[in-house]
């Protein structure tokens, strides 16, 4: 099983996401607009933090941010974009940081610490998506804008008669499963040890 290769393939489809502007929340070109854009979905993030994602309206954002409505709907249709754009430049900006600029396959376990290196940072996030029941959001926004195009791409993984779509589905939600489960543990293991158990996962 070819995480790392799924990784990188996640960062592509989240950055053309970004690029092509495939969801109702606005792609930001500017610095001053991308900044102003990063601080209300990190308003949204911290006002999860405090109370139940169903309660908060777009008027309690905009209160918290301090701007108008009219200037919320410059960026998001809703609040459940301001959450999906949140959600999906934390993939961006993590794949950013946690990929190698080359593709040597020495490289692949150091891909999975990183990869839990980033993941642990985002520890706010995995809360706020927890607390309320949002963690299948996660999968979600990795999973949604693949495709037909992108699915037939993934054939390199197919090693069987299953479908390389279901496959790239079942190792996405073993990703994102993981990630979650380290988070209800608290962390226990390290982002190496995390790394090891991938590894051996990936290796049977």
């Amino acid at each position: 099983m070819y995480i790392d290769k799924v990784i990188r393939k996640m960062y592509n489809i989240c950055k053309k996401i970004r690029q092509d502007g495939q969801n109702m929340y606005r792609h930001c070109t500017t610095e001053e607009s991308v900044l102003r854009q990063r601080q209300l979905e990190q308003c949204l993030l911290r006002i999860m933090g405090e109370i139940p994602y169903s309660q908060i309206t777009i008027g309690y954002i905009c209160q918290q941010a301090d701007i108008s409505r009219k200037s919320f709907y410059r960026y998001f249709g809703s609040k459940d974009d301001c959450l999906h754009a949140l959600i999906d430049h934390c993939i961006l900006d993590g794949a950013s940081h946690y990929l190698p600029e080359h593709n040597a396959r020495s490289a692949t376990r150091q891909i999975y610490v990183r990869f839990f290196e980033y993941w642990q940072q985002q520890s706010l996030l995995i809360n706020a998506l927890v607390r309320n029941d949002l963690s299948a959001l996660l999968v979600q926004r990795m999973m949604v804008h693949i495709d037909q195009e992108e699915r037939d791409s993934f054939y390199f993984l197919s090693t069987s008669s299953t479908g390389p779509y279901e496959q790239i589905l079942f190792m996405v939600c073993g990703l994102a499963g993981l990630i979650i489960q380290w988070y209800t543990s608290g962390f226990q293991k390290s982002p190496a040890q995390m790394a090891d158990i991938l590894t051996q996962i990936t290796t049977r």
